[in-house]
């Protein structure tokens, strides 16, 4: 007999298990019942809360961005000087890619999906922009400190968003990233190369990233 659960709980079960299923044949090759028995619950259970399988990926999708909009809104949040708020988001997606107990596969599935359905396609590219909107505000912000050089911030933010989703990219083929040398000489390169040359006593005297991941934990 399957244990009562509460909905937040039961539907965690049943997303768990859809996104191994998922992983593991496919998309068009997954079934509502494979999901149930890899819950272990009853095919009805599974459309009580899903009505589809569709609605079920979907689920997914949105889930696996709950993370990204949950760094951007403490980013949006922080007062701090822009270069320290920059190089903290940074340093939340290198953790999170480091520290997951599985390669996020479910990232090229959602972006392969996202190619021949329109829906999914809005939600990715909803999620990208979101990450350029406020990458942008804290480059503009630095701009106008005189602790980032003149540029688009915009074109910026895109790069850097190109390069989160290229560490996804490489850790969902098991390429994890090493976080010791990406948090130092990796992150600091990017940083240092956004910086005005001529910006020193307008930012942090220290900007080592292993400072900050302690100092930021610490204030939470």
């Amino acid at each position: 007999m399957t244990k009562h659960l509460p909905e937040t709980e039961r539907k965690s079960q049943i997303l768990r298990a859809a996104r191994a299923v998922f992983i593991e044949q496919g998309y068009l090759a997954a079934r509502m019942e494979d999901v149930a028995k890899r819950a272990g619950l009853s095919k009805g259970a599974v459309y009580f809360y899903f009505p589809s399988k569709r609605d079920l990926f979907m689920a997914l999708v949105q889930e696996e961005h709950e993370n990204t909009y949950g760094f951007l809104q403490q980013a949006e949040e922080d007062h701090r000087p822009a270069a320290v708020k920059l190089l903290d988001l940074g340093l939340k997606y290198l953790d999170y890619f480091a520290g997951l107990k599985s390669p996020p596969r479910f990232f090229l599935m959602m972006c392969e999906q996202g190619i021949r359905d329109d829906e999914i396609r809005e939600e990715c590219q909803a999620v990208h922009q979101r990450f350029v909107d406020a990458a942008t505000l804290i480059l503009a912000q630095g701009m106008a400190e005189g602790a980032f050089r003149e540029s688009d911030p915009q074109a910026v933010a895109m790069m850097l968003k190109a390069l989160i989703d290229g560490m996804a990219g490489q850790s969902a083929i098991g390429i994890r990233p090493e976080k010791l040398r990406l948090m130092t000489d990796g992150v600091s390169m990017i940083l240092h190369g956004i910086l005005h040359p001529d910006a020193k006593g307008l930012i942090p005297t220290t900007l080592d990233p292993r400072r900050l991941m302690v100092s930021g934990s610490e204030s939470e």
